[in-house]
């Protein structure tokens, strides 16, 4: 397994930059993942990695060695790609003995007769049939080894492509996408198979996604790239709950992150759509700031209590256990879209076409600038650090009431 440090990374292609300084380390064994829209640079940054594309600037480091100059054949690293590049013209044993024999074995040791002239090539040969069998055991393929690819499924040329990848028992394991061919159920019980192997195995692993889900529930840490930078690193939960950059908020979550135009004056948190005041933030500096909340933190009521604001109620979305409820805040329908998630009880109370009513629960705000970056002054620390508008520490757990919305 080997340590990764990615120092100032950039690349453009032409006038047009890819990757605008990106530094992230990663530990032995860990297994991260690269997370962010299309476009964004993701696998760009992977093939730097494994030496398939060149860099215009900083380091890469292997072990606290710059490996910048190594070919990828030295720098101990397996890919797997989102096409899955299966050599068709040979069967899946052949293509999982393929690394071996291009790693163990001479241009001259390949010629088929002198493996019958040479004993040390008879022995390599047995090694690599063995090798073969254990890659295609660990990922439960050994019936199909002599099948061809065209003759396979979709999720076996996936598990093929895994093991072509992990027989080389690489230090460093690349994965691009490699389950957005496949349908949704197969790529669900495939996230599991792959996290059980790379645990098993060791190797330091590195997957890009532009998939929340798998990110989220394969990785031990979740590095977002938005255009070309990474906004924020950290696992699943510490960028869900503390976000320290707005675009890293909107993109983790499903719904996304609920956001409103406000305003800090003198302390005091308003949304701009209504006027009303949401919380208090005695660090924040007067001017614009953005508001956000999860939609379970968004509770609405269908009768006025005195101390909500109004909304239009546009949508409904029964989940089975849940229920989504779209609304838009100020402006009639024509206000900013928000969505609420509730038990599909209280969703049933909501009638599409009328006015609701919607609190935040107590510590469920997220406060941005202007720039999207997070209010807080201590960045590690939950957003529910700062003062309630409501007397109490907005830390409050979710059993205690929600807080009282001051009208402006």
């Amino acid at each position: 397994m080997a340590h990764i440090e990615i120092r100032n990374l950039e690349k453009s292609f032409g006038d047009t930059p890819v990757l605008r300084g990106i530094d992230l380390t990663i530990e032995r064994g860990e297994f991260i993942a690269v997370l962010g829209p299309s476009g964004c640079g993701k696998s760009t940054l992977l093939r730097i990695v494994a030496g398939l594309e060149a860099h215009d600037r900083g380091h890469i480091l292997m072990d606290g060695r710059v490996v910048d100059g190594l070919a990828p054949k030295t720098r101990d690293v397996a890919v797997v790609f989102q096409s899955y590049a299966l050599y068709p013209h040979m069967t899946v044993a052949q293509n999982l003995a393929l690394p071996l024999v291009m790693r163990d074995l001479t241009r001259a040791e390949r010629l088929p007769f002198v493996r019958y002239l040479s004993g040390r090539v008879r022995r390599t040969r047995a090694d690599i049939r063995d090798g073969v069998a254990r890659a295609a055991s660990l990922v439960k393929i050994e019936g199909l080894l002599d099948r061809k690819p065209a003759q396979l499924s979709g999720g076996q040329r996936q598990r093929v492509a895994l093991a072509r990848a992990l027989i080389r028992k690489p230090s460093l394991f690349l994965l691009d996408e490699p389950l957005s061919n496949l349908d949704a159920t197969l790529r669900a019980s495939t996230r599991a198979e792959i996290v059980q192997l790379q645990r098993t195995l060791g190797t330091t692993a590195i997957y890009v996604t532009h998939d929340q889900t798998e990110a989220m529930t394969m990785a031990d840490r979740i590095a977002i790239m938005i255009e070309g930078r990474i906004v924020q690193v950290g696992t699943a939960r510490e960028i869900y709950h503390r976000p320290t950059d707005v675009r890293a908020a909107l993109f983790i979550g499903t719904p996304k992150m609920n956001l409103f135009d406000g305003t800090a004056d003198n302390g005091a948190i308003r949304l701009a759509a209504t006027g009303a005041v949401v919380v208090q933030a005695t660090g924040a500096r007067n001017g614009p700031v953005q508001i956000g909340i999860r939609p379970e933190h968004m509770v609405l009521v269908p009768e006025d209590p005195g101390d909500g604001i109004p909304v239009a109620t546009t949508h409904r979305e029964f989940l089975g256990s849940e229920a989504l409820v779209h609304v838009a805040v100020g402006d009639g329908t024509q206000g900013t879209p928000a969505v609420a998630r509730l038990d599909p009880d209280t969703a049933d109370t909501m009638t599409v076409g009328r006015t609701a009513y919607a609190r935040f629960r107590p510590g469920a705000l997220h406060l941005f600038d202007g720039e999207g970056k997070c209010l807080d002054p201590d960045r590690h620390r939950p957003l529910s650090r700062i003062p309630s508008a409501f007397g109490q520490e907005d830390g409050a757990s979710d059993a205690q009431p929600v807080p009282r919305i001051v009208g402006g």
